[in-house]
């Protein structure tokens, strides 16, 4: 189905947080019209002539924040926190996703949450299956005994979710990692689940790695890819931050070189720091094909950096070729 620009909605008392939001949004293709408003009275009020397909709304909107948004409109709605904020009342009351605001209103900050609530406004905003766009061709089936590995962290909700919606659906098993705290993976993994014909969950002790399938590790987890006669499945373990996380992009990276060798791809995504950029060089040294996302379309280019310093990436690319880059090794 062909794309249709989203409409959005922002709803937030602060006007720096309101002018930033929509500049960000309107830079990207994927939105259309965006309005902004300050206040509930004025949402209400705009509401009546205006239909947006998703609202980010702040969680202490003057005249009734996003709570009562959730419990009076039928739109999906991306609530905006505080630094410290406890949304899980939120969670219940059924807000399409959450966002929490940086302590730190740095540039590289403010770049992060307009990548984060971008992405997560499209994924909201999704019915269904119906915004998907042009996918890669598709690779033949012989590629059934492979498993790809993916990792993330800052400004990798929206750089996964570009891989997802552009993969074809017959594609060997994907394990994913993005760094998120708890309560927050399952409800991505359900938005992610709507973006293509992949099935997209989050990861349980045990679940089977299956064609057209991914799974994403539970925030506070760390996700091991194991093997038995029946093909790759996952192990979720309790245990210590490693490179400064839990779940660790290093962790999934290191148990894939251990456990598929050369048939594994690893993909390492944007973010700060240096989680899985050993990782990703132990899969290289294994045999894997290795992928490390380019400077130019990172949100912060330091894990991927990290990895491409070492050695471990085979290939560098810019975000929106990754996809391609998978199906075509595959072939």
């Amino acid at each position: 189905m062909p794309f249709r620009p989203i409409k959005v909605l922002i709803a937030h008392d602060s006007l720096i947080f309101r002018s930033v939001l929509s500049d960000a949004m309107s830079r990207d293709p994927a939105f259309d019209e965006i309005r902004t408003v300050s206040s509930f009275s004025e949402a209400a009020s705009l509401l009546r002539t205006y239909e947006p397909d998703v609202m980010i709304a702040g969680a202490e909107l003057r005249g009734g924040g996003a709570g009562t948004l959730i419990k009076e409109l039928k739109i999906p709605v991306v609530a905006v926190f505080p630094p410290e904020t406890d949304p899980a009342e939120y969670h219940r009351l059924g807000a399409a996703d959450v966002i929490l605001l940086s302590k730190n209103p740095e540039k590289k900050s403010w770049e992060a949450f307009c990548s984060e609530a971008c992405v997560k406004a499209k994924i909201a905003s999704a019915p269904g299956k119906s915004r998907v766009l042009k996918t890669a061709a598709a690779p033949p089936k012989t590629a059934a005994s492979r498993v790809i590995v993916i990792g993330a962290s800052t400004g990798g909700t929206d750089a996964t979710a570009e891989i997802i919606k552009r993969l074809p659906n017959n594609l060997p098993g994907i394990v994913i990692v993005q760094h998120m705290p708890s309560g927050f993976t399952k409800m991505y993994a359900q938005r992610l689940n709507g973006l293509s014909g992949i099935s997209v969950a989050e990861a349980r002790d045990g679940d089977r790695v299956e064609r057209g399938s991914a799974l994403i590790a539970p925030g506070g987890l760390h996700l091991q890819l194991k093997k038995d006669a029946g093909g790759y499945y996952v192990k979720c373990v309790q245990g210590a931050r490693v490179n400064g996380h839990c779940p660790s992009v290093g962790v999934l990276f290191d148990s894939a070189a251990k456990t598929a060798g050369r048939e594994a791809i690893g993909v390492l995504l944007t973010g700060m720091g240096k989680d899985g950029a050993e990782g990703l060089l132990h899969m290289r040294q294994a045999g894997a094909y290795t992928i490390g996302q380019d400077e130019a379309t990172c949100v912060v280019y330091g894990m991927p950096m990290a990895a491409y310093e070492i050695g471990a990436v085979v290939k560098q690319a810019p975000l929106q070729q990754i996809a391609d880059l998978i199906v075509q090794h595959l072939k």
